[in-house]
């Protein structure tokens, strides 16, 4: 899938430590995908770091034929998103 990462989400993923490839997975095979009543995309990936279950959530909208990431989070708060 092809996608824009905004500079907010470049941040972000630097930050934590996101790999590009993590968020590459996340937009082609997501657990759970989710739409907002703004026309947000809210991709889930349930994914292991250091043995522990994780959750990336990526917030994208359409940009013409591409998606423009908006942000991405990583949470241990599994339950709590999805």
């Amino acid at each position: 899938m092809k996608y824009i990462l905004s500079h907010h989400a470049r941040l972000r993923m630097q930050e934590r430590s996101i790999a590009e490839r993590l968020l590459a997975d996340t937009l082609q095979d997501p657990t759970k995908i989710e739409l907002d009543n703004k026309g947000k995309f809210l991709f889930k990936k349930l994914y292991k770091k250091e043995g522990r279950e994780r959750l990336l959530l990526v917030v994208a909208i359409r940009a013409g034929n591409a998606l423009k990431i908006v942000t991405v989070i990583d949470t241990s708060k599994v339950r709590k998103y999805l």
